[in-house]
């Protein structure tokens, strides 16, 4: 177990991934207006990011799960009380900004880039599969959701039954390792399909968490020479592996690439990301109207370059969030604000503390 001056600097480095991670989903988001026709998506820089920032966010998931074990010990919670914590933190805000942005994202379609019927069955359909989502990247909170109730009883079974940790980890690791050389099918129900095809990232965070005090004595990732001798085995991977059979491979070298970043920023006291520290989840949640209102919406009545869209998804997807955050804190006092923040969904460093 680690002591409390062990623990701040690795909530501090996994703030930083998170952060890292939120960016680059906003980033993302915002090549909408992109003259390819895919929202930018055959771009060389959105097809780089998108190797690894998905992966990443489900990694970091998979360590917090285990750090706030570990930190709980013999209190840790049931899996009975841990699904209700979840359910309460993800669950609650998916339904009610699913709910609440329904009928505007209905009849607004004209703006959109696909119709939404107005029907009962349609609304009903927007919870619970994939491709009726409202909002499109909110599979994530239904693959992350199974993937901690499911994997956090498994390591409470496991333990409380006396079994050897590498037992555990190992099989998880095999299990969702052997999924990716199986012809999975796209299963659309509750982003199942996102389980079975990232659902190994969150185990190697947990892994990761489990066996850090080992593996980071063996890898200097604070190291400027570490940090860039990553990014050209993740840019090597990139080119030699993308839309193959080995892609995870690149995915990978992308995470370890972004623990080296996050560690020289904490090792060496660059603090320029600290004012978003705690508000990645907030970002995540509300980034997607900033977003549309940048691209799709302003379209509509100005025109202007693709990239001057992009830029300004970018900025305001990042800080209209960060600023309600802040508006909450300091106009309603700190109780007040952790009822809103928890209502919207905490970030996952509230999940660690």
């Amino acid at each position: 177990m680690k002591s409390k001056s062990q623990d701040k600097p690795y909530l501090k480095f996994i703030a930083y991934l998170q952060i890292i991670g939120i960016i680059f989903v906003v980033l993302g988001h915002s090549f909408h207006e992109h003259p390819d026709g895919l929202f930018g998506h055959t771009t060389l820089v959105y097809r780089m990011m998108s190797s690894f920032r998905m992966p990443l966010f489900l990694f970091v998931s998979g360590f917090l799960m285990v750090f706030t074990m570990q930190m709980r010990g013999e209190r840790a919670l049931t899996p009975g009380a841990f699904f209700n914590n979840k359910a309460k933190r993800l669950l609650i805000p998916f339904v009610v900004l699913s709910a609440v942005t329904y009928l505007p994202r209905a009849s607004l379609s004209v703006m959109a880039d696909d119709v939404i019927e107005i029907s009962f069955w349609r609304f009903v359909r927007s919870f619970v599969f994939t491709e009726d989502l409202v909002i499109g990247y909110f599979w994530f909170i239904q693959a992350n959701f199974l993937l901690l109730v499911v994997c956090y009883a498994l390591l409470y079974w496991g333990i409380r039954n006396r079994l050897l940790s590498r037992y555990l980890y190992g099989g998880l690791v095999l299990i969702f390792v052997g999924l990716q050389f199986l012809p999975l099918p796209h299963i659309e129900f509750w982003s199942i399909w996102a389980v079975l095809h990232f659902g190994i990232y969150f185990v190697l965070g947990a892994c990761y968490c489990g066996y850090s005090s080992v593996l980071d004595r063996y890898l200097p990732w604070d190291s400027i020479s570490f940090f860039v001798l990553s990014v050209v085995v993740w840019g090597y991977c990139f080119f030699l592996m993308e839309n193959t059979g080995f892609a995870p491979l690149c995915s990978l070298a992308g995470i370890m690439m972004c623990i080296s970043f996050a560690k020289v920023l904490e090792v060496r006291g660059f603090d320029f990301l600290d004012h978003l520290i705690g508000t990645n989840y907030m970002i995540f949640l509300l980034s997607w109207y900033a977003n549309v209102l940048c691209q799709q919406v302003t379209r509509h009545f100005v025109e202007l370059p693709w990239w001057v869209y992009s830029i300004m998804s970018l900025v305001a997807g990042v800080y209209v969030p960060v600023l309600c955050y802040k508006l909450l804190q300091k106009h309603h006092g700190h109780k007040v604000a952790r009822s809103a923040a928890f209502l919207l969904g905490q970030s996952f460093k509230a999940h660690a503390r």
